[in-house]
């Protein structure tokens, strides 16, 4: 078959060791063909490392092992596929390999593999097996191993058909590789690297160019390919602002058509959006991402919830952009205090952020009313229970930091009160009151261009916001309670108990409640003062009721 584009890689020597297949083509050694550069100035070319050279080699070396063996099938070649072609081309690493094989199931290319290795004296591999399962949205029978310590996975080449009503294919056969890249979600994630003769296919035409152009376009009609499986426009969304790449105008179009977004409502499951939104959300442009499904009109099809609201508004979509924009701004704040301190708490954030138009919105659950946003995640992305429970608490609580920020401006509040509102949100203390920030930065100028890196700001209530959240950090780090939430009582139930001749009951946890506060308020104190408190404390009850 013609090539529409190719480009000639440079394939390294392999030389016999542990991580080396031996070279039989050593002699042939292609010079590599620069195509251009790429929008982010790496030049487009493949350069194996030593492991993919002998991976390489062993599949070619396979090709020949099954032509001798099988005379009867056409010609088998092996190529690497999608990502790591493309992350190739931009200069990236990748750790794995996606093999698609022509005229023959993966499974069984695999165990061709054993045979070979086991014909030049290499131990064979474990191979997995992963059959086919569309309710979990794998198409396509796949067989996994570990070939030079990367993980890689075989595949046919395959073509797709659908129906109406389902983003899974109704049947799949095999196909050829224009067959097969067409099938695919962007023109960039369908190269093909040939093994067997070591070039950049590229069967739609627009693949390297869009890739040196920074652009992200489907091989097929767009309207048609989000039709088909509209997850393909989250897809193109997160590809997009994973590279920050820009959408052709006809994905664009395509997306804002009232049947794709019905599509993208009815056909596509909330795991699979949730999974999508969690890798732009952890990706390198957060922000981007959430502009995108802004202006893409798209915020309401995915963010939703079926619970009953009973109080509180639904805020326009332009407040999340905001949001994330606003965190990303503190992540150069020169208050180092302010800043995400992990990866963890930046991801936390830009949920939140996410989510922020639910903030105000409290439902009904079992006669319960509970925070909304708790439900807008179930509904929207069926979020794990961890992230329904750490959103929840963060948007229930961060008003009280919001409120503790401010007293403590009036009068230093006191080591107690800071102590037990620290305790109250543990290890996720800081987040919440970093959610507090972002939410009264918005709050305070509604003009600013937060998608800037920081920058000192000419409005000076901005600053003195970070200024006075900054010191109730501070004011933590000067009583040394930074981490009191991993304290425990300097009574336990046992001792309480015993000191005043009762039965551990339901009241314990007011009484170790009080201990606690104790314990903040006199740091210096001993157990013997504390235990003379909590009888105190406790005759005082009883003595009332």
């Amino acid at each position: 078959m013609l090539l529409r584009q190719s480009v000639r890689a440079k394939r390294p020597r392999s030389t016999m060791s542990d991580c080396h297949f031996p070279n039989k083509r050593a002699q042939y050694e292609p010079k590599p063909i620069v195509y251009g550069k790429a929008k982010n100035g790496a030049d487009m070319r493949i350069q194996l490392d030593d492991k993919e050279a002998s991976i390489c080699e062993l599949l070619r070396q396979v090709s020949d092992y099954v032509a001798a063996e099988r005379p009867d099938l056409p010609r088998i070649e092996s190529r690497i596929a999608g990502g790591w072609v493309r992350d190739k081309l931009l200069g990236k690493d990748c750790h794995d390999l996606d093999i698609a094989v022509n005229d023959m199931m993966g499974y069984e290319f695999a165990q061709y593999v054993n045979k070979c290795l086991e014909k030049n004296g290499y131990p064979t591999r474990n191979i997995a097996k992963i059959d086919s399962n569309p309710a979990k949205s794998k198409h396509l029978e796949t067989a996994t191993t570990k070939l030079f310590n990367i993980e890689v996975d075989f595949a046919n080449l395959r073509t797709e058909v659908y129906d109406e009503d389902s983003r899974i294919p109704s049947a799949i056969a095999f196909g050829t590789p224009t067959e097969d890249a067409y099938r695919r979600d962007t023109t960039i994630n369908s190269l093909f690297y040939n093994i067997n003769t070591c070039q950049v296919e590229d069967f739609t035409g627009k693949g390297l160019s869009d890739l040196e152009q920074g652009l992200i376009r489907t091989p097929l009609e767009p309207f048609e390919t989000f039709k088909d499986d509209p997850l393909r426009v989250l897809r193109c969304v997160r590809f997009a602002s994973r590279f920050n790449f820009e959408l052709v105008p006809e994905i664009v179009d395509a997306v804002k058509n009232e049947t794709i977004r019905r599509a993208l409502d009815e056909k596509i499951s909330k795991e699979r959006i949730g999974n999508e939104l969690e890798k732009m959300v952890t990706g390198p442009l957060p922000l981007k991402a959430i502009e995108m499904i802004h202006d893409l009109g798209l915020y309401h099809v995915i963010f939703t919830t079926h619970a009953n609201i009973v109080s509180g508004t639904v805020q326009d979509s332009s407040i999340a952009v905001r949001a994330v924009g606003a965190t990303q701004w503190l992540a150069g704040h020169p208050m180092e205090a302010l800043r995400p301190y992990n990866k963890e708490e930046m991801r936390l954030l830009n949920m939140a952020s996410y989510f922020l138009p639910f903030s105000d919105i409290i439902t009904e659950q079992k006669g319960r009313h509970i925070v909304g946003v708790q439900d807008v995640l179930r509904d929207s992305i069926k979020a794990t229970k961890s992230d329904m429970t750490c959103l929840a608490h963060l948007f229930s609580e961060y008003p009280s930091f919001t409120a503790a920020v401010d007293s403590n401006m009036q009068n230093t509040i006191s080591r107690q009160d800071l102590g037990m509102l620290i305790r109250g949100s543990k290890e996720l203390w800081t987040t919440t009151l970093k959610l507090a920030l972002v939410v009264e930065l918005l709050k305070a100028n509604d003009t600013i261009d937060w998608r800037q890196p920081y920058n000192v700001t000419s409005d000076q209530s901005i600053e003195f916001i970070c200024e006075k959240y900054n010191a109730l950090i501070s004011q933590t780090r000067q009583y040394g309670i930074s981490d009191c939430y991993k304290w425990k009582p300097m009574l336990d139930g046992k001792k309480i108990a015993q000191i005043l001749g009762i039965k551990p009951g339901p009241s314990m946890g007011d009484l170790l409640q009080q201990t606690m506060k104790w314990q903040l308020a006199n740091p210096e104190g001993t157990q013997e003062e504390c235990s003379a408190m909590i009888k105190a404390y406790w005759e005082a009850g009883q003595s009332s009721s």
